[in-house]
């Protein structure tokens, strides 16, 4: 009997580099996503890099981009992203460079990742919000 899934999602892969998000292990939460070819990132730079991808996501999933550990542990950031189910251009990655050297990515990198979840249906209301005996920002840390 064949594996039953909660959602589909279309991936068309529209660079010859790309590659097909995937999964390093069964069981993982997200996919991980390759940089199409060759591409570099100045020094306290930030840019957009395109991963060759398009998908086609049903109504009431979305797909978030966040950044990988491994790069943030280098001081490479890669801004988290949502993309709607009516998005259908190539996806692409937002990085930022916070080092004093330029990064190189090769073609096949892992360079980002990605999380698909369900969109609830949430009604947001006007009204008084109570306190409770929580504090404000930060006031569980010192």
């Amino acid at each position: 009997m064949g594996k039953s899934f909660d959602c589909k999602v279309k991936v068309q892969l529209v660079d010859k580099g790309a590659q097909m998000p995937r999964k390093a292990f069964p069981g993982d939460a997200c996919y991980d996503l390759y940089m199409p070819c060759e591409a570099m990132l100045k020094a306290g730079q930030t840019a957009l890099f395109d991963l060759g991808i398009r998908l086609e996501i049903p109504s009431g999933w979305e797909a978030q981009i966040r950044g990988r550990s491994g790069l943030a542990k280098r001081g490479v950031f890669v801004h988290f992203g949502t993309i709607d189910h009516l998005y259908r251009k190539n996806v692409g990655v937002i990085i930022f460079n916070s080092t004093a050297e330029d990064v190189s990515f090769a073609r096949g990198d892992r360079v980002a990742q990605m999380k698909l979840d369900r969109i609830w249906e949430v009604e947001l209301g006007e009204g008084v919000v109570e306190d409770t005996e929580r504090g404000g920002f930060g006031s569980t840390g010192n």
